[in-house]
């Protein structure tokens, strides 16, 4: 990411960029650990911009429309945060009355879990949940009112595109509420402990429809007369015991989980016409070994495409299915050697032809298709990738899009023409691009950052053209401290295949020609397939606050990392592990043989993947790192889901040697010390069986090592703990990194 550094880095490093951000900084106030996590025995603080080290962006929440964007602001007459209507023009802005945008878009919206509110623009009704129960707002009366009141709990509540009916779940059943005539129909009912309609079983939500669906498996058609849903029977699937330990008694949580090579939920996919109740599903055989997901409605609601996927998830195919009957019809395949993966912005134009975005050639790009699975144009090419879809332009012929079309580690909007023509690049500059578009895209407000300089928001009209700056988070106040000096770089792998990408925080008085002075070094990694870390973006204040301190933050994306295309992430398949450790060990070596680095104390941490990459660390890379912190940690992928780990992995009968190579206990014997393990003792994501086991070695061959439970903590530790969990691993750093208490 940036351009080359001048003077810092010996000249084996490919260094992308210097930072500035005060002069002679050795004189200048270090942050308190106040400023950066909060109180020792406080809620967690820190982050960007917290405690006051650096300024407060505005709170833009979207677009109104075209020419108003919606701001979070406080009130000047009651000093209340209320949501404000600013003009894009002009920036005058009012309280803004109405109820604002549904989250989501297509396919019906995303709707909230246990909380939150949807509203479709125009609308005259607004919802939300609230205690388990439905409310809606009408925006024409001004009036609240509660629709539900059942002792089962309402969830994941979204509008229909007209804005007259709200579906919902409740006990494993679908429902759908009338607003206009005040009445509830039962679309299902055949819900209970161990079937969902509506509701993802947990495996699907996790690892297919997204934490983002909450759980939601239903989806409107665009005229509102129907709905499809999808059911989960989870009756083949294993129970795995999570103990809560609460009480005199305890309780014993029975979580339905499917681990590497067990039985899944079946699944089935189903569409129910609003008017007379009458359901219809469609032709998918419940209990064969595959799986269903992301369907789309046609434009004309005429059709639901369903996309299927083998167990193995190397074929996908689109099914268009007929509401009417369940008939369906595949149209469209694709195979790859490794992995596919699901279309989620798969989207629909009104002429029938759809766009999705594929890596079918080694690189995600977008395609456009016709109706019945041709392909009619390559809309995009090159060695670079399409992150994502921000809006289709029908009217104006244009795709909207997230690519990276430079650096791997710079991400832009940019803009191509329906025919493929007139690509364009909307963003200016290196580094991070976090955009948003307007409706009919007119204007677009860009948060962009590099290693170097923090947040600025500006907005743009959709030629390029500056309307006004709308925020920075530097201020003067942020010259009074010595920030770190963040640089981009980049290291050749050990097989001179790749040249890996990294960044990393310098003390803020870092001199290259100082031999005298040695600094630890603290990665920080995620490390799972295409899941780079590695961007052009300001660092968070943590990285900063240890640069003070004399510990050098790094991080360092290897070759499955999603910079080099399939052709890195897919050496992942069917060995996790194997190419992460070579290529951060390799990093490790490149940092040993710069006079300024400690050699003896190179420290790693992560959580989930992250902390399963530090447990390898430790031990397959004993030696190469010294210290480690993991967080609700995989041990052995046999612990963990059907769905992600069978992805990358195949099944433990398929592929037994990976599974033993990727297994920390495999290595385990090289381990040396310097360990912490965290782990939330209810988490039912990564259970903590995972960690327990590896304890269970550490303790029997009585090696040293740290552990902390949190109990009643899931995969994330709750918000009551996190205060401590904060304060101990800094304490660790400190003791180990900088040998201080």
């Amino acid at each position: 990411m940036r351009s080359v550094s001048r003077t810092m880095i010996l000249a084996s490093v490919a260094v992308a960029a210097t930072v500035a951000l005060a002069g002679a900084q050795q004189k200048k106030k270090p942050f308190t650990y106040e400023q950066v996590f909060g109180a020792p025995g406080g809620p967690p603080g820190g982050g960007r911009g917290g405690s006051g080290l650096m300024g407060q962006l505005p709170r833009v929440t979207g677009w109104l429309d075209d020419d108003y964007y919606l701001e979070m602001r406080e009130d000047p007459a009651d000093k209340q945060t209320k949501t404000f209507k600013v003009s894009a023009a002009d920036g005058t802005a009012t309280v803004h009355a109405g109820a604002s945008p549904g989250p989501g878009g297509g396919r019906g919206g995303v709707g909230g879990g246990r909380g939150g509110g949807q509203s479709v623009p125009g609308g005259r009704w607004s919802v939300s949940l609230r205690q388990g129960d439905l409310y809606a707002f009408d925006t024409e009366t001004k009036t609240s009112r509660q629709l539900t009141a059942t002792s089962g709990e309402e969830r994941s509540a979204r509008l229909s595109p007209n804005g007259r009916l709200v579906a919902y779940t409740r006990d494993g059943n679908l429902f759908v509420y009338d607003l206009e005539n005040s009445l509830e129909r039962q679309v299902t009912t055949d819900g209970g402990d161990l079937v969902y309609n509506g509701w993802a079983s947990w495996v699907y939500m996790e690892e297919i429809l997204g934490r983002a669906s909450a759980y939601a498996a239903f989806w409107w058609s665009p005229d509102s007369t129907k709905l499809a849903f999808m059911r989960f029977d989870d009756t083949p699937v294993p129970v795995f015991p999570i103990y809560h330990a609460d009480g005199q008694h305890g309780e014993l949580e029975r979580q339905r989980y499917p681990k590497a090579g067990d039985p899944n939920p079946w699944v089935s996919m189903a569409v129910a016409n609003v008017a007379d109740g009458k359901v219809t599903w469609m032709d998918f055989d419940e209990k064969a070994d595959h799986y269903i997901a992301w369907p789309f409605w046609t434009p004309d609601s005429r059709l639901l495409t369903v996309q299927w996927m083998n167990r193995g998830q190397d074929v996908i195919r689109f099914y268009n299915c007929d509401p009417a009957t369940g008939e369906k019809t595949m149209i469209f395949e694709e195979k790859q050697k490794a992995w596919v993966e699901w279309f989620e912005d798969l989207a629909y134009l009104k002429d029938g032809s759809f766009l999705l975005r594929s890596a079918v050639d080694g690189w995600e790009h977008l395609y456009l298709y016709g109706g019945n699975g041709t392909l009619k144009k390559r809309l995009t090419s090159g060695e670079w990738r399409v992150n994502s879809v921000v809006r289709i332009d029908e009217a104006g012929g244009y795709v909207y899009f997230v690519g990276r079309p430079t650096r791997t580690w710079d991400s832009h909007l940019l803009r191509v023409k329906m025919d493929g023509t007139g690509l364009e690049t909307l963003t200016r500059g290196e580094g991070v691009h976090r955009t948003q578009l307007s409706p009919n895209a007119k204007y677009f407000i860009d948060t962009a950052s590099t290693i170097a300089t923090p947040p600025v928001m500006n907005l743009y009209r959709i030629d390029g053209t500056l309307v006004r700056k709308l925020g920075d988070q530097k201020t003067a106040a942020m010259d009074e401290y010595a920030w770190g000096r963040g640089e981009m770089f980049t290291i050749p792998s050990e097989d001179g295949q790749f040249q890996l990408p990294g960044y990393w925080v310098l003390p803020p008085d870092f001199n290259p020609k100082d031999t005298k002075k040695q600094y630890p070094v603290l990665f920080t990694i995620y490390g799972g397939p295409n899941a780079g870390q590695v961007n052009n973006s300001f660092p968070s204040l943590p990285a900063h606050y240890w640069a003070q301190r004399g510990v050098i933050t790094v991080s360092v994306d290897h070759r499955g990392s999603g910079h080099f295309g399939k052709k890195g992430v897919d050496l992942m398949h069917r060995q996790l592990g194997k190419w992460e450790m070579a290529d951060l060990i390799t990093a490790t070596k490149w940092l040993r043989s710069k006079p300024f680095v400690a050699k003896d104390r190179i420290g790693i941490t992560g959580s989930s993947y992250g902390g399963y990459t530090t447990l390898m660390a430790l031990t397959y890379g004993a030696g190469d790192f010294n210290f480690g912190a993991a967080g609700s940690s995989v041990s052995d992928w046999r612990l963990y889901d059907t769905v992600y780990t069978e992805r990358y992995m195949d099944t433990p009968q398929e592929n037994p040697e990976g599974y033993k190579n990727g297994a920390v206990l495999t290595w385990i014997d090289r381990y040396k010390g310097g360990l912490r393990i965290t782990h939330g003792t209810i988490d039912d994501n990564v259970h903590a069986q995972n960690s327990v086991q590896v304890v269970d070695w550490l303790t029997s061959h009585n090696q040293p090592f740290e552990l902390m439970l949190y109990p009643d903590s899931r995969h994330g530790i709750q918000a009551n703990q996190r205060a401590h969990l904060t304060r101990e691993t800094h304490d660790f750093w400190m003791r180990n990194l900088l040998e201080k208490k």
